[in-house]
Parts: C-alpha cells; structure tokens; sequence
C-alpha cells in the first residue's frame, strides 16, 4: 500500500473525462433533442434508479440477518447516483448515450437533496440517529460540467468538425479507455492505503450475497420497466446498466466522512468490486453485443 490518493483522485477523474469524450465523438446535438421531445424513456430510467432501487434495497436489508450498519450501507449504496463505469459499458455495448449522459446528469443532481432525507429516515429507522448531511451542491454542479458535460460537448464539437478523425478515433477508444480506467480502479482499490476495517464473519458472509441481489435485482427492475413502458431493447439495456452500477465513490465518502462508520462503507466496497463484471455481463445477454478485445488491433491499425 501506498500513501497516495493519485489513482482515486487524479487518474479515475482523468478517464472518466476522456470516457466521456469518446462518447461525445458518438453523439450529435439531435440526440440530446430527441430525450426532450420524447422523455419517456429519461423518466422510466430516473424511476427505477430512485423509486425502485432503493425499494429493492430496502426489502433485502428488511430479509436478510445483518448488523444495522450493513443495512444502512446496503441502502446507501442504493440511493447513490449512478456510477461512471455506467457511461463506459454504455459506450462499449453501443447503449443509448444520450440518455446514458442526460440520466447521470439528471440523477446526480437530484440526489443532492434525496440522499440527505433518505439516509436519515433510514439512520433513524435502524440507529435510531440522524445526520447533518449537507452535500455540496454547487461543487457537484461544477463536477457534472467538468467531468461529464464539458468533455462530452467537446466530442460532439471535435465530430462535427473532423469527422473523418472521429469516426477512425471511435474503435480504438472503445478498447484503450477500459484499460486506462481499470488501471485507475486497481490503483484505488488496491494499491491506495486505507484504514482497516473491523467486521463480523457473519457479516462478511452475508455483504457479497446481498450487494449481489441489489445489483442484479436492480438490473433486471430497470430492464423489465422499460419493457413495460415499450422501450427498445437498446433503451432498456442502457436504464438497466445505469441502474445496477451505483457511485459507491460517494457512498464511500459519506459513509467515512459524514457518518464516521468504516462499517456503513463495507457495502459499497463489496459493491464495486465485482459490479462492472456482472453488469457487462447482462448488458452482453440483452444487447447480444460482445465486448472483444481481440478488436483491438485492427482498430489501432485503422
């Protein structure tokens, strides 16, 4: 381990930009119209990202025999916005990525003031606390810009301008930025020191089977409303994938800084560990895509 925050604080930032970039050189302005001329599709992804996941969570955390500050965790993660890594499958399984953007975007604003009421319901419901929990709303904003926005106005400027270099740039992006972003994912997860934590074997047996259901529950809830509302199968795998990759990041943050619980953050951790694995995975069974590396060559050949 090293003292070092460089792969959670600079790199992931760094790759999560240039994935939302590459995902601008796929998208024109017309895309972004067609999601406000015809949102049904944005409210049955916002519906299933903050009515019925965290309903989902809260069921299992209702079930299942673990400490209340798994519980807590557990929800946390579920009413934490979408994850970046949402984008990235997105942009590798060929999603919707205009909705993909306008719902990290949307998510990720309203979550400011929902995450704050929620997580206290749910504190006082099983810790019988509260917290004073004020998320910062401006600096969330400019992040958004930052990190999400700005980069991906610059694909959508850099395709209408050199179309030629954007549609060679295409192929070779979809397998260089994975790379880029796991190495960032290993370096924080692995490589950055971090305090120990403390927990009960039973609840380590207990973590990985129920942050597994929220996920795959969340998926399929996700994929089987957007059937419901008639949604293509494109569509109903892009709400589906940005429903089961959460921003554990965040729950990490609140959980160690606002709530001063290494225990509440046990679930998010478990959580990112495996999720991008089985959400690549459903979003290959619906879309019928595969994600090959083997394309690598030829793309960078081109």
């Amino acid at each position: 381990m090293f003292e070092t925050d460089f792969f959670s604080t600079y790199l992931l930032r760094i790759s999560i930009g240039l994935i939302m970039f590459g995902m601008g050189l796929n998208l024109t302005v017309n895309d972004f119209r067609n999601i406000v001329l015809h949102p049904r599709a944005l409210v049955v992804g916002l519906l299933a990202q903050m009515v019925w996941l965290p309903l989902l969570a809260f069921i299992i955390i209702f079930i299942f025999p673990v400490s209340d500050e798994i519980k807590v965790g557990l929800f946390l993660v579920a009413i934490c916005p979408g994850g970046a890594t949402s984008n990235l499958l997105n942009f590798l399984l060929n999603g919707n990525l205009a909705l993909c953007v306008s719902l990290t975007s949307v998510n990720s604003l309203i979550t400011q003031f929902s995450i704050p009421v929620l997580l206290n319901l749910i504190l006082g419901f099983y810790l019988g606390s509260s917290a004073d929990i004020h998320l910062p709303f401006w600096e969330s904003v400019m992040h958004i810009l930052l990190i999400t926005a700005l980069p991906v106005i610059v694909g959508i400027f850099v395709r209408n301008r050199w179309e030629a270099w954007a549609q060679k740039m295409r192929t070779p992006f979809k397998y260089i930025l994975p790379v880029f972003m796991g190495i960032a994912l290993i370096g924080a997860i692995f490589l950055e020191k971090k305090d120990p934590i403390s927990i009960t074997t039973q609840d380590w047996l207990w973590v990985f089977p129920i942050t597994l259901l929220l996920n795959v529950g969340g998926m399929l809830g996700g994929a089987f409303f957007s059937r419901l509302a008639s949604l293509d199968k494109r569509t109903q795998m892009t709400i589906g994938i940005e429903v089961g990759l959460q921003n554990t990041t965040l729950a990490i943050v609140i959980a160690l800084s606002f709530l001063k619980s290494p225990f509440i953050a046990v679930p998010a951790a478990m959580y990112a560990l495996f999720t991008f694995f089985t959400t690549a995975f459903f979003g290959m069974v619906i879309s019928g895509r595969k994600i090959s590396f083997r394309k690598l060559r030829s793309g960078l050949r081109n």
